[in-house]
């Protein structure tokens, strides 16, 4: 049985869909879990609706506390053997399920698939090409893979930092006691599955398109989170953490510290640069100040020659001289390009 955990939060325009996506499914053994996340909107009256329907579906209701707490909520629900997580403005394709619950996969611990955005031809039911298996040394491959995402096929579109379009074992999430981290506003999703994986035994890819995502400008993207710099850097100091406890730190080092490099930069143009940011230039410069006191980051940029883009190790190396006006100049410059490439 697959338990489908759905946050939703403020999402009524989305959530007909959504919902209605996990009930076309070819396979029906499933419940979908309603995580009412303090919605004010009609979505707890939209869940409501369709609970009344189906027996199959179950509404838990909390304050708002984030998507963290309410994905956490769900896992504590579940009763699947798998569980999948699902954005309530997403939806699934009618063979994701059925996928899941192939005999050859019983015995792996997670799956992953592919994405398509809404537009490129809806969600196709396509002849699955070759599965991908990992198991032992081969494990660690992915695991590099959420600290540097590179596709595993030349046309594949899966995401390593994200829980959608996986499916997770609960016996290993609640043996090893994963969750998500509700300390963290960005960057939970990496956590959760770096986590995961360091305890996972087997896995499989499957290149096949089951999850449609639709990719929109909503408010949090508009708004500067003055918190963004102290939720990195506590995300970084966790990723470390989390690779030391599993003694897999010296292994990974030179990806870890490619990690930050990128944790650094995303700060640089996300944050202290970004042209929300309504702080004086004083004030962005004791940020760039704070950054270079963090141990770790100090520490990544002795590899920034020989790690990541070229991009940025240009950026990377203005703000190690201190040459906040061309770090500035180059943080808008990738900030301009970077939205224009996300929402064209």
């Amino acid at each position: 049985m697959i338990s489908v955990i759905i946050p939703v939060y403020n999402t009524e325009q989305y959530l007909y869909r959504c919902i209605d996506s996990v009930l076309a499914s070819s396979y029906k053994d499933f419940e979908i879990l309603l995580i009412n996340d303090g919605s004010t909107d009609r979505s707890p009256e939209i869940c409501g609706q369709y609970a009344e329907k189906d027996n199959r579906i179950r509404i838990i209701s909390q304050e708002n506390q984030g998507v963290s707490a309410a994905r956490n909520r769900g896992i504590e629900a579940a009763t699947g053997d798998w569980i999948v997580f699902l954005d309530s403005d997403d939806r699934i394709s009618r063979d994701f399920l059925s996928l899941v619950a192939q005999e050859e996969f019983q015995d792996l611990d997670f799956l992953m698939f592919d994405f398509i955005r809404f537009g490129q031809n809806d969600v196709p039911e396509t002849p699955l090409p070759e599965t991908i298996y990992y198991t032992g040394h081969a494990m660690t491959e992915l695991i590099e893979r959420i600290l540097i995402p590179r596709p595993l096929t030349a046309k594949g579109h899966t995401d390593f930092r994200t829980p959608c379009a996986r499916a997770y074992k609960r016996s290993v999430l609640n043996r090893y006691s994963i969750r998500f981290s509700p300390a963290l506003s960005i960057g939970e999703d990496l956590l959760f599955n770096l986590e995961y994986q360091l305890h996972a035994a087997g896995a499989a890819y499957i290149e096949h398109p089951v999850y449609c995502y639709d990719l929109h400008m909503d408010s949090s993207s508009r708004r500067f989170d003055p918190n963004l710099l102290t939720n990195h850097a506590r995300l970084l100091k966790s990723v470390k953490t989390t690779l030391v406890k599993h003694n897999r730190f010296s292994e990974l080092k030179r990806v870890f510290y490619s990690y930050a490099l990128e944790n650094l930069t995303y700060v640089l143009i996300r944050d202290v640069y970004s042209p929300l940011n309504p702080q004086t230039r004083k004030e962005k410069r004791c940020r760039c100040r704070k950054m270079r006191k963090n141990k770790l980051y100090r520490q990544a940029m002795k590899y920034n020659r020989t790690s990541g883009i070229l991009p940025r190790k240009v950026l990377v190396f203005f703000f190690r001289l201190r040459c906040y006006f061309i770090t500035e100049l180059i943080s808008k410059i990738s900030y301009w390009y970077l939205g224009r490439n996300k929402f064209s």
